[in-house]
């Protein structure tokens, strides 16, 4: 839709770069914003987020190689270094990030399973956010909707988001030679603007059960898990970008995040065994802090919604 931002000399700076980088940083803001609730230092934390985004990243650009381009990469294992080829596996992020946060949190005693808890909602704040990203590059797009778009809502650059008389109702169409696309010039499926509204549907949904109906430690994630898993995988039906990996399973042909869905889905059946078997624990408790202006103000916001 709208790809790059301005280019100086052939060289430009990217849309979906800036949304990456401010998905990070909101992630990081709400997660600093809310640590004092359960007792730890928010300045303790400021490692774990370079951590986490360098791990985050590597693990996205790794899981894409490892599962939708396995020839090319053990071929060539230096394309993983060549931002010019293959692309993020966001599933990848999110086992980079977790792994790598998890790790240091337990290097440091930061509570880990409450800090777990705090990252399930900030993961799917900064899925929201980096979704723009895609939405503006034209990649992870949906496959060909088969009805005739009967008006514009939005013009951009590489394309429109437009109206069609029927589901999807809004489809989006982008243009030849703009954005990283591989269908163009007909009504395609949402699927970004689907994510987006999974991202921040959730991030409010988890931040208010992380708020309100807290039971143990580990439950926000193992929560987060279980509804992303169910979101992304009915949205992958839809989609219809070309490099994405398909893999054969009891029968059926999944996408790449498909099968790592049914793997989130295992996991959190494995920290809510893991949590039950150890008991329910005492509810996290709140930390009131005079300096939580910004959760404060969420926590007002969301109950009168």
């Amino acid at each position: 839709m709208f790809p790059t931002l301005y280019s100086i000399e052939g060289a430009g700076f990217h849309t979906w770069g800036l949304m990456v980088m401010l998905a990070f940083l909101a992630a990081c803001l709400v997660t600093g914003a809310r640590a004092g609730r359960i007792g730890v230092d928010s300045d303790k934390l400021v490692p774990l987020y370079l951590i986490a985004t360098v791990c985050g990243l590597a693990g996205a650009r790794l899981l894409h190689f490892a599962m939708a381009e396995t020839e090319l990469f053990f071929s060539n294992p230096l394309v993983y270094f060549d931002m010019g080829q293959g692309g993020f596996a966001f599933y990848g992020g999110v086992i980079g990030g977790i792994a790598s946060g998890a790790a240091y949190a337990v290097a440091r005693d930061l509570k880990p399973w409450k800090m777990a808890d705090i990252a399930a909602a900030t993961i799917m704040l900064g899925l929201g956010v980096g979704r723009m990203g895609c939405f503006f590059a034209g990649c992870c797009h949906g496959g060909v909707c088969p009805l005739p778009a009967t008006g514009t809502l939005l013009s951009l650059k590489g394309g429109s988001v437009v109206t069609v008389d029927g589901f999807p109702f809004i489809a989006l169409e982008f243009v030849r030679g703009v954005g990283v696309g591989s269908i163009f010039d007909t009504p395609t499926y949402p699927t970004q603007l689907w994510e987006i509204a999974t991202g921040f549907g959730l991030f409010f949904l988890l931040s208010w059960m992380w708020k309100k109906h807290r039971r143990f430690d580990g439950q926000i994630m193992a929560t987060m898990l279980v509804l992303y898993a169910g979101a992304r995988a009915t949205i992958e039906t839809f989609r219809g970008d070309s490099i994405r990996g398909f893999h054969e399973l009891a029968g059926m042909q999944l996408s790449t995040s498909q099968v790592v869905a049914l793997g989130m889905v295992v996991a959190a059946g494995i920290v809510t065994a893991l949590r039950l078997h150890r008991g329910l624990g005492e509810e996290i408790p709140f930390v009131p802090e005079e300096d939580e202006d910004f959760d404060e103000d969420f926590d007002e916001d969301f109950d009168e919604e």
